[in-house]
């Protein structure tokens, strides 16, 4: 009798670290606050989406510059219809995005949905200074049709060079 309460106890031990040991790695899965955000539609329109902008540590351009990973994920926009992102960059960290000019990303790609209307980009941005480790900037984003038209926006992203 006590070898099997030994052994139960012994389990509820080892499933018990099992979880705490979970826990851990899914802590250390979340994405870095202020990378990633929800794509809202405008004007009335539909669809919606996700952003997320991953900084790394990967030095393309120079020694301490800027290397971020990108992904785009779009649904419920026109099918089979052509969309660019275009971004806004601010230098003045503080949450309100206040950057005046539009820019494309390297290569000005183009995102085509599917028949159901739904698509996915995955892209790289390599910057030299001001994006030199250890700057903190804003950024927000637009999903735009070839007229230029917003369809769907982002809130307003800080992220840190690293």
């Amino acid at each position: 009798m006590r070898s099997i309460k030994f052994h139960a106890a012994r389990s509820i031990t080892l499933l018990a670290a099992v979880v705490a040991l979970g826990g851990t790695f899914a802590g250390a899965a979340q994405a870095t606050p202020g990378t990633h955000t929800k794509l809202t539609p405008v004007g009335g329109g539909s669809g919606g989406g996700t952003i997320g902008i991953s900084p790394t540590a990967h030095d393309v351009v120079g020694a301490d510059t800027f290397d971020g990973q990108g992904t785009l994920n779009v649904h419920d926009l026109a099918p089979n219809t052509d969309y660019k992102l275009l971004r806004w960059v601010d230098l003045n960290p503080d949450g309100v995005c206040t950057g005046t000019t539009a820019l494309s990303l390297p290569g000005d790609p183009t995102l085509t949905t599917s028949d159901g209307g739904a698509g996915a980009m995955h892209f790289q941005i390599s910057r030299g200074a001001p994006f030199v480790d250890g700057v903190r900037y804003d950024v927000f984003v637009r999903v735009v049709d070839l007229a230029g038209n917003t369809v769907l926006q982002s809130d307003c992203l800080t992220s840190l060079v690293k």
